[in-house]
This record gives structure tokens, sequence and C-alpha cells, in this order.
């Protein structure tokens, strides 16, 4: 499978840090990849580099990012801005983040629809109904005929769905789209992100903490810690036959049902712009050994495209 997107050895700084190092992540047409690991880990950082987001103080150092074989890191700020909805979609953790608090739905809609391209009024709403019933958004004009503090908080979630996927992207980038959200909403606004893949063929990169969510949604899970993806792979190898110690102790530390009081991992992540030796999660391992765990990582391939980033292993 053609890769749709190819991150190679990224590095980001903000205002001088170093927050990613070597970040090397692919996903390809329809596939749901899902990145998870500690708050801090740089995952959101990853996709505002994708979008071209990273604000002031952020920093490509190194690297490559190729997105519908177009070097990202190559174009003028305007390309990248007109890839933006029509090819690249975003959805915030924050919902609120997406919308402007004084202006109803339907004029922002209509605003993103038309700058980046030519359709009338009738077209564009006819197109946004179409949208909020795939989403099981029902009273459509009701919505666009209202403000975002109208609406709940999961309604909102959902608006921002359809906003995100209203110029057919062929890349969605989610930012803990659920973290905001009640269970129950939860799982509504997790069968509607897959309805959108499997309608569209969207490809989706979604950063969670559910580990739940990700065992649900996603074909293939990426582990983050420490600026670094430790483990990638299919989700039923990483999730049911975790590699990396950090996996396996993110694993450990999720509540069972039946299944006793979880372990936590012991210690904390290392402090942005710290210098590292060798593995990043060394101090908090069971495994720690001085003479492995000091050096740089080696990738172990497990074959399946399954690998993880530890010299012990």
């Amino acid at each position: 499978m053609q890769a749709l997107l190819q991150i190679k050895n990224l590095a980001v700084s903000y205002y001088g840090l170093p927050i990613l190092e070597d970040v090397d992540l692919s996903i390809g047409q329809g596939e749901i990849i899902g990145i998870v690991g500690e708050s801090g880990c740089g995952k959101s950082t990853l996709i505002r580099a994708v979008m071209g987001l990273l604000g002031s103080g952020g920093k490509i150092n190194s690297g490559s990012i190729i997105f519908d074989e177009t070097d990202m890191l190559e174009i003028s700020k305007e390309k990248v801005r007109r890839l933006r909805g029509s090819k690249l979609g975003m959805i915030f953790q924050n919902p609120e983040m997406s919308f402007n608090p004084i202006r109803k739905f339907q004029a922002q809609f209509l605003e993103a629809m038309r700058s980046h391209g030519k359709i009338n009024k009738k077209e564009a709403i006819e197109q946004i109904m179409s949208l909020f019933l795939k989403l099981n958004l029902q009273d459509g004009m009701q919505i666009l005929n209202s403000y975002p503090f109208e609406l709940s908080g999961g309604m909102n979630q959902r608006v921002a769905i359809a906003l995100a996927m209203a110029l057919k992207p062929k890349l969605l980038l989610a930012d803990e789209p659920t973290s905001a959200l009640d269970v129950t909403v939860q799982a509504q606004a997790v069968k509607e992100i897959m309805h959108l893949r499997d309608a569209c063929g969207t490809s989706i990169l979604m950063v969670t903490h559910n580990i739940g969510v990700v065992s649900h949604i996603a074909d293939k899970v990426a582990v983050m810690y420490a600026g670094r993806v430790v483990e990638f792979g299919d989700k039923h190898d990483v999730l049911l036959q975790p590699k990396h110690p950090y996996t396996q102790a993110l694993i450990a530390s999720i509540p069972q049902i039946g299944g006793g009081i979880p372990k936590g991992i012991t210690g904390c992540p290392p402090i942005f712009g710290e210098k590292l030796a060798g593995c990043g999660f060394a101090p908090r391992c069971d495994l720690y050994d001085k003479e492995y765990c000091c050096n740089k990582p080696d990738v172990k391939v497990y074959g399946n495209g399954h690998w993880a980033l530890c010299g012990k292993l």
C-alpha cells in the first residue's frame, strides 16, 4: 500500500527545547492509526507539525513530511493553507476551538467551503445536510442557525467532525476527539469517525489517551514516549503482544473488569529539553541494564510491520 503520509526522521523543538526526535511514521489510504502515550510525550506536537500549526515558538529542525507526494516542508505557507480543509482536516481536542463563538454555524461552514472553491449557498447547504445525515445529526437547518454555545459539548464535537470533513479531506488529524465527551457520546463519536473512513476512504491519524478507543477504531498503533515512537504495528500485535517495556507498562496500568488493581508506572517522564543518554524510558524500566540502556536504542523487528525501539529486547 502506497503511503498517503510519510514522516521520516522528524525532529521538532519549541523555543530551542527538543520535543520530537527521529520520528518515523506512515499511513496508507483509508487507514486509521492511533497514537498513544502519556501527556507530554509529543503526540499533539506531531500532528500539529503535519498541519503546519506549530506556532511561533515551534521549529522543525530536521526530517521530512511527505503528504500526497508533496513535501510539506518545501512548499510555501500559502500552499499549506490551501491544503488545509481541502486535503487535510483536523479535529481539535476542544471542539469550541474549531468555531467562532459569536457566529452561527452556517456562516462558518460557508466561509470554509467557499475559501477552497467556487460553490453557491444552495449547493453548499445541500452538501452540509448530506454530511450531517451521515453523522446522524438531525434537524440540520436548526443546527446551522445556532451558535456554538447553544449546543452541548457532544453536539459541538460532532459538528466539528462535520466541519473537518466538509471538503472531504484525504487525511483527518484528530487530537483527542473523544476526551471531552462522556462515555455514551464517546462511543457515538467513534462510530461516526469509522463511518467517515468507510464512506469516504479517509485516512485518520488519531491522538488519544484512551486505549479502549484505539482497540476499537485503529488499524495500527504508534506508542510514543519522550518524543519518540517506541513501538509500532498492527493493533492486535501491539495491544495483545506488546514488546517495548513502556507499552507493556502502559497496558498494565489500564483498569480491567475483574482484573484487580492496575499496576501504575513508577517515576516520571523526562522533562522537555533534558539530555538523555540512550533510552528515555530507562530510569523507569524494569529491564534496565546499564550496558544496553545507556546506548542509542536499537530497532527490533518482529514481522508484519511490528517493531519496537529497545536495546535490551
